[in-house]
């Protein structure tokens, strides 16, 4: 299996922090699988905080081991009851904070409100969005292969023509 390499998961990170720096969020909460693997390099079971400074934090549900291994975020920590994200998160300021409002279901945008009665919970999907529309060489080199795969080199070869 190929991870995604630690620097295309960088960039992609740095660049949301620069986002949420200019929307003057402290933070956002990613809980979309598509949006996972863009910013951490799996889809395994988790909540993925990305700081405006700092590095992103990996609270994983489940695939703990697989997480580990797919992903090359260096803050990865077991998250056995959604209850705990208070307490991992309690270094961080935040009162205003980005989440994916185009795809949380309502019953998590609730239970974020009861749980940070204080953050302020702003829409960070139109940022995310714009992010992924633009592919990076690495991308684009994933997605070209993905298409040739189990054709002859001949039918490879009339592709790239």
């Amino acid at each position: 299996m190929n991870s995604v390499p630690k620097e295309e998961t960088q960039r992609k990170v740095e660049t949301f922090q620069s986002y949420l720096l200019s929307r003057n969020l402290q933070a956002a909460l990613i809980f979309q699988n598509v949006d996972l693997f863009y910013f951490s390099g799996t889809i395994q079971s988790s909540i993925l905080f990305i700081p405006a400074e700092g590095e992103p934090i990996l609270m994983i549900q489940k695939g703990y081991e697989r997480a580990r291994a797919e992903s090359s975020l260096e803050n990865l920590v077991p998250l056995e009851d959604r209850g705990r994200i208070k307490n991992i998160l309690s270094g961080f300021k935040m009162e205003k904070a980005g989440l994916e409002l185009d795809v949380l279901p309502a019953y998590l945008y609730l239970w974020l409100r009861e749980t940070f009665p204080r953050c302020r919970w702003e829409d960070g999907s139109c940022g995310i969005r714009g992010l992924r529309m633009i592919k990076s060489s690495y991308e684009i080199d994933v997605v070209t292969t993905s298409g040739v795969e189990g054709l002859t080199v001949r039918e490879q070869q009339l592709i790239r023509l």
